[in-house]
């Protein structure tokens, strides 16, 4: 079941790799950075647990290990949210720009 979880991250992030290959703005490889580390961070809390319980590891270890893992996680969704709002952001702006380009009819 975890493995399915994992697949609509690989599609994101393919997503973000390809807008990246056509245009190489900034708000491409923030989301491409961002998704790509929210891929690892999502195969780390997968096999977290396996590695846990082959080595004993007590539990003070095991939270600082999700903290700092969850703090490298919220700067990747940070890092992608930003890329996200830059290009919705400077595609409303080319939309606008479209539009009053045309003349207005005086009907």
């Amino acid at each position: 079941m975890s493995a399915l979880s994992f697949i609509a991250p690989c599609i994101v992030f393919g997503t973000c790799c390809y807008f990246l290959a056509k245009k190489n703005v900034v708000e491409a490889i923030l989301m491409t950075i961002g998704s790509g580390i929210g891929i690892l961070i999502h195969l780390f809390y997968i096999l977290l647990p396996l590695w846990i319980s082959s080595r004993n590891i007590p539990y003070t270890e095991i939270s600082k290990y999700y903290t700092l893992i969850g703090i490298i996680g919220a700067l990747a969704n940070i890092c992608f949210a930003a890329g996200f709002l830059i290009l919705i952001i400077n595609t409303i702006k080319k939309n606008t720009a479209t539009h009053d380009q045309f003349p207005k009819s005086i009907d």
